[in-house]
């Protein structure tokens, strides 16, 4: 029963990483005998693997892969609302939507982010953007616009502007996008007739490349990068946008034919303007139980919530991986206030950073360790396949975090002797060209990535070995 004796009613706003999962671990946990409501609403119907939108804008997925329907994986026990959140009615309880207002006894904000434009004078404007599935498909709608276009000019130098990419912002986002065009830019233009060699994707930072993550990490996907011919500009702030590129504080023009902004996210206006307090970026600031401060019936998580790292005293940035482990400690703090339990603080588990580079490579951060080549991309393509079977058949283990393992590129054999564990993953050779996965949380099942790319899921044997570490 809530505070005067109803049903409990939670809505959750946003279907994203940390809004589904709050809804799935709900509907998993919660006792059926208890009054609960649960109303899950978003505007789409559904759910957006984001981390794999730069390779829908490169060409090398469909929109479709990437999009997961909320009604094959939502529990009988949650109400699916397809709405767009218009405002709220803090007073009253109430999440004001196109479709009505929906009353609650807490709610859940995890409407994520938008891209930041900083202000930039014409960004918003003239520059496409990349964080949605709808984003991407206009990035590759540009694209292949721009090499259309320039089977038609004349003029050379003309023709090279039309086959230039230029990203602005070159966090995990722009490398990824950066390292799939410069695959398949010059794929395109072959296919058209044109010189591939007049192809170019230049990637553009006030910073440097994956801000925040270890100078070897930033070498190592520096070198990818070069590999794959993208221009690199770091220390380069981009004070302007025209139609035809970016005005750096220098003065430098960098034109292109297509304008990507990938340069950071915000929270949703509509939030910063409701009356709850925010911080940087727009981002509202929580208790340590995620509830927005001064309003203990609202949950924070996801991109939204303003959370400190209390080891460097900034911001934890808005990744895939801090929205689901918030969306755990929301869910279990839900479950303890209709328990009348008490709740528990949220604290980041770091399992490691992951970033394809092109369709073969990438570059990732595991226990401690950098790594890069055919090992990252496997490891993504594992923590995909983790995370949609989490998604779809939610039984009370998370998405893979972290593993170190396949004798490839860049890793010695002897780093692979016995098995690695990380977070609750244990990760075991098998074969010289394989990584079974095990998930302590769910030993029953086992995540093999080969070394040619494909990942395969199947029932675990029992290990003989006991596991150093576990």
């Amino acid at each position: 029963m809530d505070e005067v004796g109803g049903p409990w009613r939670i809505v959750i706003a946003g279907a994203g990483y940390a809004g589904l999962r709050v809804a799935l671990r709900l509907a998993a946990k919660l006792d059926r005998g208890r009054r609960v409501a649960l109303t899950l609403v978003d505007r789409h119907d559904y759910h957006q693997l984001l981390t794999e939108v730069p390779r829908v804008a490169g060409g090398s997925r469909a929109a479709g892969d990437v999009r997961i329907p909320l009604e094959g994986v939502l529990d009988e026990r949650v109400d699916f609302v397809q709405a767009t959140v218009d405002g709220f009615d803090f007073t009253g309880r109430r999440l004001l939507t196109n479709a009505g207002p929906l009353p609650y006894t807490r709610l859940v904000l995890a409407l994520g982010s938008r891209p930041n434009d900083f202000g930039i004078p014409g960004l918003a404007e003239r520059a496409l953007t990349l964080w949605s599935v709808d984003d991407a498909r206009r990035v590759l709608a540009a694209v292949d616009a721009q090499v259309a276009a320039a089977v038609g000019e004349s003029d050379p130098a003309e023709q090279r502007r039309r086959l230039t990419v230029v990203i602005g912002g070159a966090g995990a986002t722009g490398v990824e996008l950066a390292g799939e065009l410069a695959e398949e830019l010059p794929a395109l233009a072959r296919r058209h007739d044109l010189p591939s060699g007049w192809c170019k994707v230049v990637l553009i930072d006030a910073s440097t490349i994956l801000s925040g993550s270890s100078p070897e990490l930033i070498d190592r996907a520096g070198r990818i990068l070069a590999d794959l011919g993208v221009e690199v500009r770091t220390g380069a702030k981009v004070v302007r946008a025209t139609e035809t590129g970016f005005i750096l504080e220098s003065g430098e023009a960098i034109e292109g034919g297509t304008i990507v902004w990938a340069g950071g996210v915000k929270g949703p206006d509509l939030v910063a303007e409701s009356g709850l307090p925010v911080g940087h970026n727009g981002r509202v600031k929580i208790d340590r139980h995620l509830r927005a401060l001064d309003h203990p019936d609202i949950y924070v998580a996801g991109d939204l919530a303003s959370v400190t790292d209390p080891e460097t005293g900034h911001a934890l940035p808005p990744t895939a991986q801090i929205a689901l482990q918030q969306g755990e400690t929301v869910a279990n703090n839900l479950l303890a206030e209709v328990e009348g339990r008490d709740l528990e603080p949220f604290t980041f588990l770091d399992k490691g950073f992951v970033v394809s580079i092109g369709a073969r490579r990438g570059v990732a951060e595991v226990a401690g360790r950098a790594v890069e080549g055919r090992l990252a991309q496997v490891l993504k393509k594992a923590i995909e396949w983790e995370y949609r079977q989490s998604v779809k058949h939610l039984r009370g283990w998370s998405p893979m975090a972290a593993v170190v393992g396949v004798p490839d590129v860049q890793v010695s054999p002897n780093d692979l002797d016995g098995a690695a564990v990380h977070q609750g993953i244990v990760g075991t050779r098998s074969s010289p060209h394989t990584l079974v996965v095990f998930s302590t949380l769910e030993p029953r099942w086992s995540t093999s990535c080969h070394t040619d790319g494909t990942v395969t899921r199947s029932r675990a044997c029992r290990m003989e070995t006991p596991i150093r570490g576990a």
